[in-house]
């Protein structure tokens, strides 16, 4: 009997008896719990940390056998410790140096030896270092002494490279006294004067000298450049900049600009490139390409050679020329662009039609030998009558039925341009493959084959918002099973598959059908002799009817959600220097070189004449290039003696204190306050032919 029957059972009296004693023992347990209570509250609840550490010692230490005091204590001391620590750090971010000092000796108070408290302390004392030597740098900069100023910033930043203080302070230090310039200087001569130059055989120091004298610019000339050089120059009011780079570029010389009005001359060799051409350093970062790729591309079209790739960041950094680098920016911005995305909305159906038709009339198709023993020999000698039974149930079937089965399947699937997306709706059947092996025995291996659904499909984005898409499609389903010799089922699979290339425009939609699998059965059981009769046969039989035909059925409808944005013109076209010179402008180059020296004699002769009848408003009459018969060629001009000084006189100040300086030609003085429509003139003495 349980205790609610003998409760409820029990008279009257004793129930009430047993719920006052009952009473009884709850007050009791509740005045007890009452009594530990407040002085629990008023020690532990509401105290600090240590108050409620030093609380469960007192209780460890009444009863240090007990391990669930001692349990207690660690846990008591562990929470404390992550309350005040944390509490410290928070003083310590918001520089609160001396209130975070305080945290750390509360937790030192009831656990001295605590490292996380001690190596505190020791961060604090250096913070407040570190913003010593802060301040100490924030006097030398507005004290204008920004190199003292870094130096005492760098001590800091190797200590903490985090502290956002110095960071910022030397920021400011760099921008107000190292302002990052990665443009190089550039010449600003008057641009807006022409100039005409008519030099002839001049050697080129006087022609420098001469262009000084007209432009304003001062030329360094490299101590490489041949003293006996010559030049030959005609030239018909020209840009300033463009006479300056005539005279370069036919005498195989390279400038440097190293200020706005200072330039340094050097031969055009590669040697001299690599001593005098500055060099670059830049970093890429890539959202949408790799940096492999890009790598690859730089070496292939700039011919750049110091270049490093970072995987992990997908960052290149490359070192080069400015003008390589202008142009690597541009080939990065056309190539770097957001793959497309195209979303495939796809159904698939798969419409089966099943007919099934049942007439005629089923027989008993057995007879029973009814024995209540074991049939034996001795009882089949003794079979009569009584011992066969026969039921007698004909059914009659008269059954029609048909179906129609719509299996629908419709995923939305997003893919990157030129990605392949998979889609598998259906089951992973296991085939086993039995293995026989001499000498070691049979041992079977279980293959997984995926059978149902199964979609590939590839787009391709086009930029007239068209999508190729390559499909693949494959509905499979489980046959027949057979078992084998050694007791292994095997499955027939049969399947269905398509294969094509679609070009669909954004939210067209195509409907890919026609994989058909037509099924028909005809069963019949007949009563043996009277099923074959004509006419009547049909009465001694029973017919069965059964067709079934599925259709795949398959709708794709792309969505582009991103297209490529075709790039600038100024960033797929743009000038990219010589076969020799890469360069972001058209070079200016004549051909000096490629021949003995008196060919280009012949050259700059010709090159003199034409200038002069130009000049002149003559008729050019043709000429034929140097090396050809002379019955052809114009008669030559006797070449006019120029006097070359032996020592270049140093350059005045302005044209006018030296109007005729001796360099094979003579320089018109310009005005002493000269108009923007002024021409600078440097002309040779007349040339009598």
């Amino acid at each position: 009997m349980t205790i609610n029957q003998l409760f409820f059972n029990a008279p009257k009296k004793r129930k009430i008896s047993a719920i006052k004693s009952l009473c009884v023992l709850l007050i009791t347990t509740q005045l007890s719990s009452c009594a530990f209570a407040p002085w629990e509250k008023s020690a532990i609840k509401g105290d600090t940390p240590e108050a409620k550490v030093a609380v469960v010692q007192q209780r460890a230490d009444a009863k240090p056998e007990a391990t669930v005091a001692r349990k207690d204590l660690l846990v008591t001391k562990e929470l404390a410790v992550t309350q005040l620590s944390t509490q410290a750090e928070q003083a310590t971010a918001k520089g609160q140096y001396q209130e975070a000092a305080g945290f750390y000796d509360r937790i030192l108070s009831f656990l001295p030896d605590d490292p996380v408290a001690a190596k505190g302390k020791i961060l604090i004392e250096q913070k407040k270092a570190q913003e010593s030597k802060v301040e100490q740098a924030t006097t030398l900069a507005n004290n204008n002494q920004p190199e003292p100023a870094k130096e005492v910033l760098r001590e800091v930043l190797i200590e903490d490279p985090q502290q956002a203080k110095a960071i910022a302070l030397q920021n400011q230090i760099d921008q107000q006294h190292n302002p990052v310039k990665i443009t190089p200087p550039v010449l600003k001569p008057p641009f807006d004067k022409p100039v005409s130059l008519e030099l002839r055989d001049a050697n080129i120091k006087v022609v420098f000298e001469a262009l000084s004298r007209a432009t304003g610019i001062n030329f360094i000339l490299d101590k490489d450049i041949k003293p006996d050089t010559k030049a030959t120059i005609f030239i018909k009011k020209a840009r300033i900049d463009e006479a300056i780079d005539l005279v370069l570029s036919s005498n195989g010389l390279q400038k440097k600009a190293l200020s706005e009005n200072t330039a340094l001359v050097f031969p055009s060799t590669p040697q001299k490139f690599k001593d005098y051409k500055d060099l670059v350093i830049r970093s890429f970062f890539f959202t949408n390409t790799s940096a492999k790729q890009v790598a690859l591309l730089l070496k292939t079209m700039l011919k750049t050679k110091d270049i490093f790739v970072d995987d992990r960041l997908n960052m290149l950094v490359m070192r080069d020329t400015p003008e390589v680098i202008h142009i690597a920016e541009k080939l990065i911005a056309a190539n770097d662009l957001e793959d497309p995305e195209v979303m495939l909305e796809i159904e698939v159906l798969e419409i089966t039609r099943s007919r099934l038709q049942e007439l005629g009339i089923v027989f008993p198709n057995q007879l029973a030998v009814v024995t209540p023993d074991a049939l034996t020999l001795e009882s089949l000698r003794e079979v009569t009558s009584g011992n066969i039974s026969v039921r007698p149930n004909p059914a009659l079937n008269f059954r029609k039925t048909s179906g129609d089965i719509n299996l629908l399947s419709n995923p939305r699937i997003r893919v990157k341009n030129n990605e392949k997306a998979k889609i598998l709706v259906g089951d992973k059947v296991p085939i086993i493959t039995t293995t026989s092996t001499a000498n070691v025995g049979i041992s079977e291996n279980v293959q997984y084959i995926d059978v149902g659904l199964k979609l590939d499909v590839e787009p391709r984005i086009t930029l007239d918002n068209f999508v190729n898409i390559k499909v693949g499609l494959e509905v499979s389903s489980l046959g027949e099973r057979t078992i084998t010799q050694n007791g292994a089922n095997v499955f027939t699979i049969g399947t269905r598959n398509a294969n094509t290339v679609l070009r669909l425009k954004n939210g067209e939609t195509q409907i890919l059908a026609g994989l058909i699998s037509d099924d028909e059965r005809k069963n019949a059981t007949k009563l043996p002799g009277f099923g074959d009769l004509p006419l009547i046969g049909r009465l001694f039989a029973n017919q069965e009817d059964r067709k079934t035909k599925t259709e795949i059925v398959l709708a794709i409808t792309p969505r582009i959600i991103s297209n490529i944005n075709r790039p600038q013109a100024e960033i797929t076209e743009y000038w990219s220097g010589t076969e020799s010179l890469i360069s972001d402008k058209p070079q200016i180059t004549v051909p000096v070189t490629g021949g003995s020296q008196s060919q280009q004699e012949k050259l700059r002769e010709q090159i003199r004449l034409r200038q002069l009848q130009l000049n002149d408003n003559q008729e050019i009459a043709p000429q034929a290039p140097a090396g050809v018969p002379e019955q052809v060629a114009p008669q030559s001009v006797e070449p006019v003696p120029t006097q070359t000084p032996a020592a270049v006189e140093p350059i005045p100040n302005t044209i006018d204190d030296n109007p005729n300086p001796v360099f094979g030609g003579s320089v018109t003085p310009l005005q002493p306050n000269p108009s923007p429509n002024d021409t600078i003139n440097l002309v040779a003495p007349p040339i009598t032919p």
